[in-house]
């Protein structure tokens, strides 16, 4: 073990010597590596070279594919929780989308024509507008098949079998993620005796 330059235990002419000695060993361990340089011929590997060079670079190809396969599960990992937390959100928004369509199915004809109401249905219009550039999609239902993924029927009525009759509620779609399914009243496979 060498000594600190300003060992306070040392005179300064130990010093000096333990500084001479580390020089002149330094000084030799280069001029053998030196040596063993000069024995080899420079830029041609040996064949333990080249094998740990092919082991090096297989490695690192590994490293690099898996670092690429990370990458992209980590993205598409941020992509699904992305999804997800548009999906959370978006699903305390929709009722109140739910709440302007009824109310505005059941305008009074005399309220049709007054400033306020034209206000009110124009938020309801740019709510639309803004779900749909989210990429919200309202499912189809009246007339098509029951899907129960989809669909939940709340009570059944005369109509063809398992052919969805009314909407109560509207479901969504946000891509292929079912964000509410739609509520509805399905055929029980009697006809309506009215017509």
């Amino acid at each position: 073990m060498t000594q600190q330059q300003d060992d306070p235990l040392l005179s300064d002419d130990s010093q000096k010597k333990v500084q001479q000695i580390s020089l002149e060993g330094l000084q030799e361990k280069i001029k053998e590596l030196e040596k063993e340089q000069a024995h080899e011929p420079a830029g041609i590997p040996t064949p333990g070279d080249q094998q740990k060079i092919e082991e090096l670079t297989n490695a690192l190809t590994r490293t690099v594919a898996d670092l690429q396969n990370f990458k992209r599960r980590t993205e598409e990992e941020r992509r699904q929780w992305m999804k997800v937390a548009q999906a959370d959100l978006l699903k305390i928004l929709l009722p109140i989308l739910d709440h302007f369509d009824r109310s505005s199915q059941h305008l009074p004809k005399d309220l049709k024509n007054n400033d306020w109401a034209k206000g009110v249905m124009h938020v309801h219009d740019e709510l639309i507008k803004t779900f749909d550039k989210l990429g919200i999609k309202k499912m189809e239902t009246v007339g098509k098949k029951i899907d129960p993924k989809i669909h939940e029927a709340i009570r059944t009525t005369p109509g063809e079998k398992d052919v969805i009759q009314e909407e109560y509620e509207a479901g969504y779609w946000l891509g292929d993620l079912i964000i509410k399914p739609a509520r509805v009243s399905v055929g029980d496979g009697t006809l309506d005796n009215k017509n």
